[in-house]
């Protein structure tokens, strides 16, 4: 394996490990009831974006997997998750303008709340009047908590390591995958 590819795969690593760390620690002071933001899929999101889809299925199911581990509930559910949606945004950065913060913060918006939508949907075996409370009082808050504090995770994380950018001027109009 080349030098590169390895400190990538690390660095990549290390900004995810990262986000767990502080999902785990601090996040949970910032949570406005059960509202709180979703650090790791952010930090997912991210990745996600500037990597072809398999790269991001991989590791959107390792993360999903972690999480699963580390926090406790049903093993499987953030794996599944994280991975369909690390797939799903993986796709849609192929053919959105994703510099702009506008795109970024739609893009983690709708990457939330899908989140939940799946999750709730198997924690609560597809009972329609659950689910929907439940994204009402607790997805829509995380979502925007999510989509105000990842951006500003990205960008203090790339700046104090050195780290280059999930998005690039020359990435923006990468040719469609065959």
């Amino acid at each position: 394996m080349r030098k590169e590819v390895v400190v990538e795969i690390l660095t990549e690593a290390g900004y995810l490990l990262l986000a767990f760390v502080l999902q785990a620690s601090v996040v949970s002071y910032f949570a406005i009831g059960e509202m709180k933001a979703d650090l790791i899929l952010g930090a997912l999101v991210y990745v996600s974006i500037s990597k072809r889809p398999m790269h991001s299925t991989i590791v959107g199911f390792l993360v999903g997997v972690l999480q699963d581990m580390g926090f406790g509930g049903w093993i499987g559910i953030n794996a599944f998750s994280k991975c369909l949606l690390a797939l799903l945004v993986s796709h849609a950065s192929r053919s959105t303008f994703k510099e702009r913060y506008w795109t970024q913060l739609v893009l983690l918006l709708s990457t939330v709340m899908l989140h939940d939508l799946v999750y709730f949907g198997f924690l609560y075996g597809g009972g329609v009047s659950q689910i929907g409370s439940a994204l009402l009082k607790v997805s829509v808050g995380s979502a925007v908590l999510t989509a105000l504090v990842s951006p500003a995770y990205d960008f203090i994380i790339r700046r104090v390591f050195s780290l280059k950018g999930p998005v690039s001027r020359e990435s923006v109009t990468l040719p469609r995958e065959q």
